[in-house]
């Protein structure tokens, strides 16, 4: 059970704790004052009183990608489309010109005036200009990576990974002839976080509902998400070859190996839970129950085979 976020559009797990009388009374509210707007075999969206609900069965990843990821990147399309978002943008960007001409311009601040200038304007101003800080040394010319720059994050790429995690290739400037082996490593957790960052910052135009559909069916194709980001890995493409289908693909795959390492942290607190309260009861089945008490009940157990 998730809670959309009605900023972000984002979804989030609700604590195990309380899942179970929320979707109860989620049930009830379905049942007898939901409307129902739309519906696919497996996912189904109604309109309830105080917001919408959306109801998922067993669904196909093509059928849920658009409610759980299309929300996000449909919000970040009509945000870049804004009349207001345009005329902040490119009042930011006429003010970054002048102070440009006038030798007071922030270098940090690349936009590509001959290609999408409100794009990269917005991407400044929500990310700033790095997606990742620290320090990494290149291990053939030795060079160090102290922050990497947004605007050159499409030519990093995914590395193979003997544990199916997220290994991040970052080219080095200085190696000369450059080969793809000649990059800055960034790893697991570390490189996850980084690679979210920059999908997201290229991605703020948004996408329409079938490319997040056919994005969807992209990882679909190759088996699951971890299999298609194997798959990318194996490649060896820029996210600017990937093109912006796959990159799309790639942004869900990632979202959805980080929910699922979430469900198993939760699976395992459960059993952790299990095995505490198993412990506690043989305690006192064996060791605090009266005997007779205890030859009693087992009597109402069925008899083992």
């Amino acid at each position: 059970m998730w809670s959309i976020c009605d900023h972000c559009a984002r979804w989030n797990l609700v604590p195990s704790e309380d899942r179970g009388a929320q979707v109860g009374r989620l049930e009830r509210i379905a049942r007898d004052r939901g409307k129902l707007l739309s519906a696919t075999e497996n996912v189904a969206l109604l309109e309830v009183p105080g917001g919408e609900l959306v109801r998922i069965g067993r669904a196909h990843l093509a059928e849920a990608a658009w409610w759980r990821y299309g929300k996000e990147l449909q919000s970040r399309r009509n945000n870049y489309e804004r009349p207001g978002k345009r005329i902040a943008g490119y009042a930011f960007g006429a003010v970054a010109l002048i102070t440009d001409g006038l030798g007071l311009a922030d270098l940090s601040l690349g936009i590509g005036w001959g290609d999408s200038p409100l794009a990269d304007i917005l991407r400044y101003r929500h990310f700033g200009w790095a997606a990742w800080y620290g320090r990494k040394d290149c291990p053939f010319c030795g060079s160090t990576l102290r922050a990497l720059r947004y605007d050159v994050s499409w030519w990093t790429f995914l590395l193979p990974s003997e544990d199916n995690r997220v290994r991040l290739g970052v080219p080095c400037p200085r190696c000369d002839p450059w080969t793809p082996e000649k990059v800055f490593q960034l790893e697991a957790d570390e490189a996850e976080s980084v690679l979210r960052r920059i999908l997201a910052y290229q991605h703020i135009t948004g996408a329409s509902e079938d490319m997040v559909k056919d994005a969807a069916r992209e990882i679909e194709g190759a088996g699951s998400a971890a299999e298609f980001r194997a798959r990318v890995a194996d490649q060896r493409m820029t996210l600017w070859r990937l093109g912006r289908e796959r990159s799309i693909a790639l942004e869900i795959a990632v979202n959805e190996a980080v929910e699922a390492r979430l469900l198993s942290l939760e699976a395992s607190a459960f059993e952790f839970v299990w095995r505490r309260e198993e412990a506690l009861a043989r305690i006192i089945d064996e060791e605090l129950t009266p005997p007779r008490f205890l030859d009693r009940a087992k009597s109402y157990l069925p008899p083992q085979r």
